[in-house]
């Protein structure tokens, strides 16, 4: 899965140190468009590294490189604890220090792709599971992870990319990295499992803690507190020579020589939850568990984060 560092490392960023929050710039829209709760946060790029806190915690340089968004302080020596009581954050300010990465996209030139944003988003009203569902609490210290760093053929529903032109306007979602065009956004998104078996931060495979829900159904009796429905999505910037011959650092199945597969099957994404409880409990119940838009970082009438 690692072991090796054949990709040089962008350079890190500082991040802010202040709390991140500021008045509200509109108020949450009641009720939302489709009947579902939405907050959102844009996290910025923050730094590179081949760590793995969660897979390989305590082991630096033993995993492929990762691309991390939020807390810069995050590598391999970062715990829970660590996490909520330092580094700076991308996210707006330090009152979401969670820690957000995804292996990293790497284009033909062999060099790691810095991207533009995360757009995470904590919403409600999917797999089944109606916003008053919705826990009041955020567990701080989960550790949650989403796709397969194995995968070396198409995965399911959560992991998919795209490509977007300067109209906005997308290509058709697909499981494999495009052929987006100069001047075109790749898209990268990835849905996590938002059922949580109420006991456990993490577990000895990282995701038998952790379920889907299902539509009509909602959450497992094995699994029954239900959190946000957390997404990232992901924008690179593509350049003149569009994204012919793009992987990711994890795709290993295009290691050997004269592999002909697209990159980006092994879409996988992990996350360690660092909120300010007083301002996380906001946005869960102002936005998430209520039928409304809190658009990008709104946590109440009168703030926002960032």
């Amino acid at each position: 899965m690692g072991g090796s560092f054949p990709y040089a490392v962008p350079p890190a960023v500082a991040g802010s140190s202040s709390s991140g929050l500021l008045p509200a710039s509109t108020t949450i829209q009641r009720p939302s468009n489709d009947g579902t709760g939405n907050f959102r946060v844009i996290c910025r790029y923050s730094h590179m590294n081949y760590d793995d806190s969660i897979v390989y915690p305590g082991q630096a340089g033993r995993a492929h490189l990762h691309t991390y968004f939020g807390n810069t302080a995050s590598d391999a020596a970062s715990s829970p604890a660590s996490l909520l009581a330092s580094g700076n954050s991308t996210c707006g300010g330090i009152a979401n220090r969670s820690s957000y990465w995804v292996p990293s996209v790497i284009n033909a030139s062999n060099q790691a792709v810095v991207p533009i944003w995360n757009m995470v988003y904590y919403k409600s009203g999917y797999q089944g599971v109606a916003p008053s569902q919705i826990s009041s609490t955020l567990p701080n210290g989960l550790k949650i992870i989403a796709g397969s760093a194995l995968a070396t053929s198409a995965q399911t529903a959560p992991a998919r990319w795209a490509c977007a032109d300067s109209g906005g306007a997308y290509t058709p979602e697909q499981y494999s990295i495009p052929a987006c065009q100069p001047g075109d956004t790749l898209k990268m998104h990835i849905q996590f499992p938002q059922c949580w078996d109420g006991i456990n931060l993490d577990s000895a495979d990282h995701k038998s803690h952790m379920a889907y829900g299902t539509g009509g159904v909602g959450c497992p009796s094995s699994h029954r507190v239900a959190l946000p429905a957390i997404s990232y999505n992901i924008d690179f910037p593509v350049g003149a020579a569009g994204t012919t011959g793009w992987k990711l650092a994890s795709d290993t199945y295009l290691n050997g020589p004269g592999s002909t597969s697209p990159g980006g099957y092994s879409l996988h994404a992990d996350i360690i939850i660092a909120w300010d409880p007083a301002v996380s409990s906001q946005w869960l119940n102002n936005c998430t568990r209520s039928n409304a838009d809190c658009h990008v970082g709104v946590i109440s009438d009168t703030q926002q984060i960032g």
